[in-house]
């Protein structure tokens, strides 16, 4: 089985330092996974405001210092 569906790319940089601050701030490390996806899933939904970026090709990363 493959697990390349579990690694960074350039778009989902979840290996960003802001990324990795964001988790650790959070605690979602100590989560069971099941329990890291609801809480990412609500952080996504609740917390990061709808808007256009300048392109829909920009980094997780920039998405998230975009708010």
């Amino acid at each position: 089985m493959s697990r390349d569906h579990l690694s960074a790319t350039p778009l989902l940089d979840f290996k960003a330092q802001s990324i990795q601050g964001l988790i650790a701030a959070r605690g979602w490390s100590a989560l069971a996974t099941h329990d890291r996806v609801g809480v990412v899933y609500d952080f996504v939904r609740n917390e990061i405001l709808f808007g256009y970026n300048r392109a829909d090709d920009i980094p997780a990363s920039e998405v998230l210092s975009d708010g």
